[in-house]
C-alpha cells in the first residue's frame, strides 16, 4: 500500500487502428529484461543500473525526494546501494501496453544496507517501468523501491503474485500519461475530502488493482476498501501528480508526486513525507484506473 495511505476520467476518445501486438510475448521479454539487469547489478553493482536509466526516467528511493535519471539519481543511489551494501530482486508479475513499447515489472528485493549496524536483511517490493527503443532494447522509464519495511511483505518469498493485474486491453486515441496525470489529480482531489480517502482509492482503483508496500497487499475494490476501514478522521493525505516525469504508451502510463500524510488543518500532529508511484490502464470506455500503487518515505 502506497506509505501515503498506510500513514494516513472518461475521455471522449477514438480507438486507434486495430493491435497486433501480443502482450503475452511481451510480458514474457519484459520479465526477461528485468532478470537480466538483476544479473548485470549482482556482478557490477549499481551503476549498471543507473546504465539502463532512460534521460527522464523517475527513480524513487527511501529517504529521498523523487530523482531524475542517471545525473540526478547517481549520487543518492550509489551511496546507498554500493558494496560492502547489497541489494538483489527478482520479478514476479508484468504487464504490458497493447503496442509492445511500454510495460511495468513487479517484483520482491532483498536489502542490506551496511549502515545499519544490525546488518538486517530486508525483504521488499519494488515497480519497474520500462520502456523499448527503436533498437529494441528495454531500458528503465521510471523505477520504485520499498526496500526497507516496517514488515516484509507477505508474499516476499515467493515467485507469483496470483491476483495481480493484466495487461492493457486497449489503447485510445490521445496522450494516455497527460490522461492519466489528470486522472491521478482527480484522485488526489477526492482523497483529500472530508470523507476521507477511502473512496477515492475505490473510485479509481481497477477491479484487479493491487496497493504495494504494506505487508498484506490490499487488492480488488472490497480488499481496497477494507484497507481504509477505521481511517482518522482527523488525518489527511494530499498529493498531486509532477507533470514533468512519467511515462506511458499502450493503454498504460505511470505517475509519480510527492505525497504529505498529517492531521487536517487545525488539528494537531506531525506530517509525514511520502512519495509514490502509480501504474494506470485504460479501460475500454476511455477511462484510466490505476491497477498498482507503491510509496516510500521521503526527506
Amino acid at each position: 500500500m502506497r506509505i501515503r495511505a498506510l500513514a494516513l476520467l472518461c475521455l471522449a476518445a477514438v480507438p486507434t487502428a486495430a493491435q497486433t501486438v501480443d502482450t503475452t510475448a511481451t510480458k514474457l521479454a519484459l520479465i526477461e529484461a528485468d532478470k537480466a539487469l538483476a544479473g548485470r547489478d549482482s556482478t557490477d553493482g549499481p551503476k549498471a543500473f543507473l546504465a539502463a536509466l532512460e534521460p527522464e526516467a523517475a527513480i524513487l528511493i527511501p529517504g529521498q525526494p523523487i530523482l531524475k535519471g542517471r545525473s540526478g539519481a547517481e549520487k543518492a543511489f550509489v551511496a546507498r546501494y554500493s558494496s560492502p551494501s547489497s541489494f538483489a530482486w527478482s520479478p514476479v508479475h508484468a504487464v504490458a501496453g497493447t503496442d509492445g513499447r511500454f510495460g511495468c515489472t513487479v517484483g520482491f528485493s532483498r536489502f542490506a544496507n551496511a549502515a545499519d549496524t544490525s546488518h538486517a536483511e530486508h525483504k521488499g517490493t519494488y515497480l519497474t517501468c520500462w520502456h523499448r527503443g527503436n533498437d529494441g532494447k528495454w531500458r528503465v522509464a521510471g523505477h520504485q523501491r520499498n526496500d526497507s519495511p516496517g514488515r516484509p511483505p507477505i508474499l516476499a518469498d515467493s515467485g507469483t503474485m496470483s491476483f495481480a493485474p493484466h495487461s492493457a486491453t486497449v489503447s485510445l486515441r490521445g496522450n494516455g500519461l497527460k490522461a492519466s496525470q489528470q486522472a491521478d489529480a482527480a484522485f488526489a482531489k477526492m482523497g483529500s475530502a472530508p470523507e476521507g480517502p477511502g473512496p477515492a482509492f475505490v473510485h479509481y482503483a481497477a477491479t484487479d488493482a493491487v496497493m504495494l508496500g504494506g505487508a498484506s497487499f490490499p487488492h480488488g475494490l472490497n480488499g481496497i476498501a477494507a484497507a481504509f476501514d477505521g481511517f482518522p478522521a482527523d488525518q489527511i493525505i494530499t498529493w498531486d501528480p509532477m507533470r514533468s516525469l512519467g511515462a506511458g504508451s499502450g493503454g498504460l502510463a505511470y505517475t509519480v508526486g510527492h505525497s504529505v500524510s498529517g492531521p487536517r488543518p487545525g488539528k494537531a500532529g506531525e506530517a509525514q513525507l511520502n512519495k509514490y508511484m502509480t501504474i494506470w490502464r485504460q479501460n475500454p470506455d476511455g477511462r484510466w484506473v490505476y491497477i498498482f500503487d507503491l510509496g516510500t518515505s521521503r526527506k
